[in-house]
């Protein structure tokens, strides 16, 4: 299966939704949950522990604890991290006695969703530099390795990546990726941390393209970054209007 795609739609495969709370888990994502108490609609800041695939269920931890949960009863759960936003409904689930989370006060579970909807919060420019340069770009993978390819198109949240070759099985899993080098021109490049969230894969002419949002990105290269794009979208337009 290829890497699971954060893309505005909505996930509904079981391996590509506890992907997505796996990687929630590992990049510490912002997460809450919306509740109704008394009435009243308020939000919860929690943290996401652990998913138990063969159970079917995610626990979460939250102080103070989630008052009188019903069961029958869906919670929402909202979660966002850089660019992307992801939305789910859930209902509590009782673990196992044998589980040892489920001797915890502190722990609530609850049963995998069936659907989580994702979102692209996109607040930058985007500038598609495939017809106009080639920008080379370095990917770096958890194990050392490291894969070559050229920039599509790139913001300051993130980018499309082109490599040229099938990666259908090298990045299954979106956790494999971790940073990327661009070389933005002659005398500027940056390095900045890289999570895969949509993979295109195509056999017959041996080409994926990859959809990175960026992660830890320094200040200085954020900035650096910025006026690149500002600078090829004056090339761009100044080039069309000629």
């Amino acid at each position: 299966m290829d890497a699971v795609n954060l893309t505005d739609g909505d996930i509904t495969h079981r391996k590509e939704v506890v992907q997505v709370l796996k990687m929630a888990i590992s990049q510490k994502w912002t997460f809450s949950c919306v509740t109704t108490v008394k009435k009243r609609i308020t939000s919860q800041t929690l943290e996401l522990l652990a998913i138990n695939a063969n159970e079917g269920t995610f626990s979460v931890s939250s102080e103070p604890l989630i008052a009188q949960l019903d069961s029958s009863v869906p919670l929402m759960f909202r979660a966002q991290s850089g660019g992307v936003s992801i939305i789910f409904q859930s209902l509590v689930n009782e673990m196992p006695s044998h589980d040892p989370l489920a001797k915890s006060s502190s722990l609530h579970h609850f049963g995998l969703p069936y659907k989580i909807a994702c979102t692209q919060l996109r607040k930058t420019l985007r500038v598609n530099l495939e017809a106009v340069t080639e920008v080379p770009v370095v990917l770096y993978l958890v194990n050392g390795a490291l894969l070559e390819g050229t920039v599509v198109d790139i913001s300051t949240s993130g980018a499309k990546f082109k490599v040229n070759k099938n990666l259908g099985q090298e990045l299954s899993d979106p956790e494999v990726l971790d940073a990327c080098k661009i070389s933005l021109s002659n005398e500027q490049a940056l390095q900045t941390g890289a999570q895969l969230i949509g993979m295109t894969n195509y056999a017959e002419s041996n080409i994926s393209y990859l959809r990175c949002q960026f992660v830890h990105m320094r200040t200085q290269d954020e900035e650096k970054l910025d006026g690149y794009i500002n600078d090829m979208l004056q090339e761009i337009e100044s080039t069309f209007s000629e």
